[in-house]
């Protein structure tokens, strides 16, 4: 009897139901440990264990119902769609924790619920202009038949940990067209000390004031990632200075999914309007 009692109960260890539902709760919980791990090295720790704890709780589902059936030596006739049903609520489960820790690491450090507001209130980097008297851009860097196309005076902290700064200048009235774009590793720039390629400021007769921005971004490497051709597309629409940072600038490793940030260090700028 007992012997046959042992081969019963052997047999229902063998059960396809609880073997299945424990070789899913062993995938889900790898899983769990995979989202958890990767979402620290991201430095996510706090958004990521959050998360976990309530999802790694839900996934015992599948050890507590093999273990249930094994107590009472019995697989409901329902089990395999139970199965079905559940493992398809936990897999969007875990989905959906990663795209809730992407949006949030997204969040601090890309474009998501940014604005450029946003972007020109937390600037870190104390940047001035000479060149910019009573919040109005002189005639001299202009492009025009009142200036001499000079590039503007530039005044910035050195931010710690950069190896060298990126300046970029475009008409925030006009699409954020581009004006200037430099690398350079000084602090001080003189007026018409142009280090890289710049064509000033030319706004339409009779088209109001236009603002114009100079950002300044302290990297501390060159970018991980670069667009598909050379960027800016000079004198043409293109990224506004928030974008430029989270989507190029920021970048330290483009290959990984989602991105690596952590290139820019410091961030600032210095407007002021043209028109003519």
């Amino acid at each position: 009897m007992n012997n046959n009692s042992d081969s019963s109960q052997f047999k229902f260890y063998k059960s396809p139901a609880c073997i299945i539902y424990l070789l899913v709760y062993a995938l889900l919980i790898s899983g769990d440990i995979y989202y958890l791990v990767k979402w620290a090295g991201y430095g996510e720790v706090e958004a990521a264990t959050a998360l976990f704890i309530p999802l790694a709780a839900f996934h015992q589902i599948f050890l507590i119902l093999p273990l249930i059936w094994i107590k009472k030596k019995k697989v409901p006739f329902g089990a395999y769609i139970v199965l079905v049903i559940v493992g398809l609520i936990a897999g969007f489960a875990l989905m959906t924790v990663h795209t809730m820790t992407e949006y949030v690491y997204k969040s601090k450090n890309g474009t998501y619920d940014k604005t450029i507001d946003d972007f020109k209130n937390n600037a870190t980097m104390n940047v001035t202009s000479e060149s910019v008297v009573s919040g109005r851009w002189a005639d001299d860097i202009t492009n025009t038949s009142f200036g001499q196309n000079l590039s503007p005076q530039l005044s910035f902290d050195a931010v710690e940990g950069a190896s060298y700064y990126v300046i970029y200048m475009v008409d925030e009235s006009a699409n954020n067209w581009v004006h200037w774009y430099a690398e350079v590793t000084d602090t001080e720039l003189e007026a018409g000390l142009n280090p890289g390629q710049y064509i000033g400021p030319y706004p339409p007769e009779g088209s109001g004031d236009h603002l114009y921005t100079v950002y300044v971004y302290a990297l501390a490497d060159r970018p991980g990632v670069r667009l598909a051709f050379e960027y800016p597309e000079f004198d043409e629409n293109w990224f506004a200075g928030d974008v430029l940072w989270a989507g190029v600038l920021n970048i330290t490793d483009g290959s990984k999914s989602p991105v690596l940030y952590g290139n820019v260090l410091g961030y600032g700028y210095v407007s002021g309007t043209y028109s003519r």
